[in-house]
């Protein structure tokens, strides 16, 4: 097997909408996705954290990965394979293949805190073995409760379907880690507040929650320090109101769907008040 491509660019990790009905909605998924094809965005992510992958049966998630396929346009695509059962890793690792996704994005498996190493690189190396795209690890260890540490990447970076990692934990001395390990592999950074550092470091891209909502500033952030300023701004009301309910929230604004909530995540969309508030001081950010 050849070394994989690296991956690169600004990434959306997209909300999975959810209808009035409590079902996938394929049409707005569509819509949002359309609309991020023309924004200057590299590509999506789907089914990642911000996509809620957990809330979704595995017979759901195909059907998610299969209309990502179908609406993504000029973008590339990343989908989320995260489970704790290896099996349906593996089966989500064949949906990826199976509809011409660029690349495959794994956390370690979450349930199962203090794995032994051994464990660990059992689980990635199967995963890495199935793939026919590149695997990028997801180092978000205040969700997983398991790093991506140097002791796993010193025993699976060498194989040829490891793509790179993805940082989510927004430090910047795990920024300067991960990069210094990435070589001809991807780092890809997760925090809003982090784009313009991981690019000034030599990072590939990003995967950032408010590329949902704000594509080209998110694209400009990696340019320039008042884009990155203003991208800081936007993420701290993201936060305020709750990353994913107010991401939501302002796409339903746009009028791309309902994008409901299923149990136990809670969004806004019963909130009126803090829907409006949300959505006057989004627009007062001017985030172009």
């Amino acid at each position: 097997m050849s070394e994989p491509g690296r991956i690169h660019g600004a990434f959306a990790p997209v909300p999975t909408p959810i209808g009035q009905g409590g079902a996938f909605d394929e049409e707005a998924f569509g819509r949002h996705l359309e609309w991020l094809a023309e924004s200057g965005l590299a590509g999506a992510v789907v089914l990642g954290s911000n996509g809620e992958f957990p809330s979704f049966t595995l017979e759901e998630r195909r059907r998610v990965a299969a209309a990502g396929a179908a609406a993504r346009g000029r973008l590339k695509l990343v989908l989320g394979v995260g489970s704790c059962a290896l099996g349906e890793v593996v089966e989500m690792v064949g949906e990826a293949a199976r509809h011409g996704y660029d690349a495959v994005l794994c956390p370690p498996p979450f349930y199962f805190r203090r794995p032994s190493m051994r464990g660990l690189v059992d689980f990635f190396g199967q995963v890495l073995d199935a793939s026919a795209v590149p695997v990028v690890a997801y180092h978000i260890p205040q969700l997983t409760g398991i790093p991506i540490d140097d002791e796993l990447l010193d025993v699976i970076g060498d194989h040829p379907r490891l793509g790179g990692v993805k940082d989510s934990t927004g430090d910047p001395s795990e920024l300067r880690r991960l990069v210094g390990r990435s070589g001809v592999r991807s780092y890809l950074v997760g925090s809003d507040r982090l784009v313009r550092a991981a690019h000034e470091a030599g990072g590939s891209g990003s995967i950032t929650a408010a590329a949902s909502v704000v594509p080209g500033l998110v694209v400009e952030a990696a340019r320039s320090s008042h884009g990155q300023e203003v991208l800081a701004q936007v993420r701290g009301l993201l936060e305020e109101f709750g990353l994913q309910a107010a991401v939501k929230a302002l796409l339903r604004h746009r009028g791309f769907g309902h994008y409901g909530s299923r149990p136990p995540v809670i969004g806004l969309e019963d909130d009126p008040e803090r829907t409006a508030e949300l959505i006057r001081r989004f627009a007062e950010l001017s985030p172009g």
